[in-house]
């Protein structure tokens, strides 16, 4: 094999491990979420509907994210409850922050704590300073 071909094969070799990174950092799993790994964020709740996999999804006013409660019906939420809780009201989200090739923003969609009016409906993070929602 000739210089030429070694190059190739280390430029390759270079682009795949980068390419594998960005894989395991994109689809990581989110488990054992601290209070530094999220990121506030406050809006009108527009719509509540329920997602595959028991997920909870939840759209703010203008915001063009896609927010979602992992399994959030496990947890004992329900959508009735949630409408007549949160629907067209001002909430405050804590969604996961992680950089990945679909979120170069930072805003992964995956919702951490629900709250309102200061009063905690959803909660999944450790060591924060309110309770976790037990499933």
């Amino acid at each position: 094999m000739g210089k030429i071909g070694k190059i190739y094969l280390s430029f390759i070799f270079v682009l795949f491990v980068i390419f594998m990174t960005a894989v395991v950092q994109t689809f990581r799993p989110v488990r054992d979420v601290q209070p530094e790994d999220v990121m506030k964020i406050e809006g009108v709740v527009a719509d509540i509907q329920e997602g595959s996999g028991l997920d909870i999804l939840i759209t703010l006013k203008n915001d063009a994210h896609y927010y979602y409660i992992n399994r959030g019906i496990q947890y004992g939420l329900t959508l009735d409850q949630l409408r007549s809780d949160i629907l067209n009201k001002t909430v405050t989200l804590y969604g996961i922050k992680r950089w990945t090739i679909f979120t170069r923003d930072k805003n992964m969609g995956h919702i951490s704590k629900l709250t309102i009016d200061d009063v905690v409906l959803f909660n999944e993070i450790n060591n924060d300073t309110h309770e976790k929602t037990i499933k």
